[in-house]
């Protein structure tokens, strides 16, 4: 009888304790590097975009089994955009409303999912899209040609020859910056020597994908918006001296890089006319929202002939999108469009202040949440100069996903219990269970 009970044990409980850490370690966000890899080439969009459907469904439906599990009062309101998520797979996975309202319903979904994980939970995401910048230097190193490695287009090259997903080389920049602040986030909330080598080997390899990708922004964003952060977590009441000179010092250098950009520069006369045509695109899409009776309050709304509206800016192509987010907004969606950008601007600003002042006013603030502190508001300030460089949400789905679920990282509580799990912790025999994972 006792050996019988021992086979059972073997057979029976110790998948179910596998699963159960497994589940621990949130080993289904393993998902999100094969999403994030697949998609960068064109024919693996469809099965990225599949997959990214099931992370979606699945992180849905962790949430409302742990509401039933506690009890909760609250209903599991992510019922509902489970619900739309599933009316919503074909126009997803078959990009069928790349730029339509879809793209709102994936950064609802991911913002969602972010606001409902706890400090802990976050470290297993990131330390998963940790793994992202290695699988994708591994492709990049195959491709490795002496006289090019070391160029600063060398990403773009191999991207533009071989890879061409997530929508151009601009969006696969954006990505990039968001996987490098993803892995220097795990190295800064890592308990052990080795996660913390891994979080930085990791955030070392994106940032120099992102400068090989010939993209001004992804080769100044990350390490300013890492700065920014740095800054805001040891800000306290009477460092205004520190402060002061932290901003002079960014100042200048901007003034600086900035002169030599549009006059010093070899190329200065190149550079003027790039980026005033950003401009150019920007005040042109605000500025639809005053060009009809109905567009004030709707914009122009979506589909070829939207994106055709400021063509006449360039010769032989048109200009699709106006390189500012809040431009866009305005000018496919009018004022109600701005006013929901404003909401989601609100809500994350309330919860960073939120979250400095927790660890501003209580004087037993662990590193741990001080740390957090940090890492949200770079991901956020992040966030905040792709949508003043560029217009981030549009035409790639994974990239929609991830500015909701990476900017939910404003709103989580340092005081939240850890995450309850689908699978409840068998009952094994003594002899066949292992120390609880920290």
């Amino acid at each position: 009888m006792i050996e019988r009970n021992q086979v059972w044990n073997l057979l029976v409980c110790l998948p179910n304790l596998l699963l159960s850490r497994l589940w621990a370690i949130q080993a289904y966000d393993g998902i999100l590097p094969i999403v994030i890899t697949l998609h960068s080439f064109t024919e693996g969009r469809k099965p990225a975009l599949g997959l990214l459907v099931i992370w979606m469904a699945i992180r849905l439906t962790n949430q409302m089994v742990a509401k039933f599990r506690t009890h909760s009062l609250q209903p599991p309101l992510e019922a509902i955009l489970l619900a739309l998520l599933l009316v919503n797979t074909r126009l997803i996975v078959l990009r069928e409303d790349i730029d339509g309202p879809t793209t709102f319903l994936l950064i609802a979904i991911g913002f969602m999912i972010g606001a409902g994980q706890s400090l802990r939970a976050w470290r297993f995401s990131f330390g998963w899209l940790a793994l992202t910048p290695l699988l994708l230097m591994a492709y990049f190193l195959q491709h490795h040609s002496a006289a090019s490695f070391w160029s600063t287009s060398y990403v773009r090259d191999v991207y533009e020859a071989t890879m061409d997903g997530h929508g151009g080389i601009n969006r696969f920049a954006t990505i990039l910056m968001l996987l490098t602040l993803s892995s220097a986030s795990y190295s800064l909330l890592s308990r052990s020597l080795l996660e913390r080598l891994i979080g930085t080997t990791a955030a070392v390899v994106g940032y120099a994908l992102c400068v090989s990708t010939d993209s001004r922004l992804a080769q100044i964003a990350p390490p300013v918006a890492l700065l920014i952060g740095w800054v805001a977590a040891r800000w306290r009441r009477g460092s205004t001296k520190f402060l002061s000179v932290v901003f002079a010092t960014a100042a200048m250098a901007v003034m600086v890089i900035g002169s030599w950009w549009f006059f010093l520069a070899p190329d200065a006369n190149i550079n003027q006319s790039s980026d005033m045509g950003r401009l150019r695109a920007g005040a042109c899409w605000l500025s639809l929202m005053f060009t009809g009776a109905n567009r004030f309050l709707y914009g122009v709304g979506y589909g070829p002939q939207a994106n055709d509206m400021c063509s006449h800016l360039r010769e032989g192509g048109g200009f699709g999108h106006a390189h500012n987010t809040i431009a866009q907004v305005g000018g496919q969606l009018g004022v109600l469009g701005i006013l929901a950008f404003l909401i989601v601007v609100i809500l994350v600003s309330m919860g960073l202040r939120r979250q400095f002042q927790s660890v501003a006013s209580r004087c037993d603030t662990t590193p741990s949440h001080l740390v957090f502190f940090q890492v949200a508001v770079s991901l956020n300030v992040l966030l905040l100069l792709n949508t003043l460089a560029t217009t981030i949400y549009r035409t790639n789905q994974v990239t929609q996903c991830l500015i909701g679920f990476l900017a939910a990282t404003s709103l989580c509580l340092f005081s939240a219990p850890a995450d309850a799990t689908l699978t409840s912790e068998p009952s094994v025999d003594s002899s066949l269970t292992a120390d609880p994972i920290p």
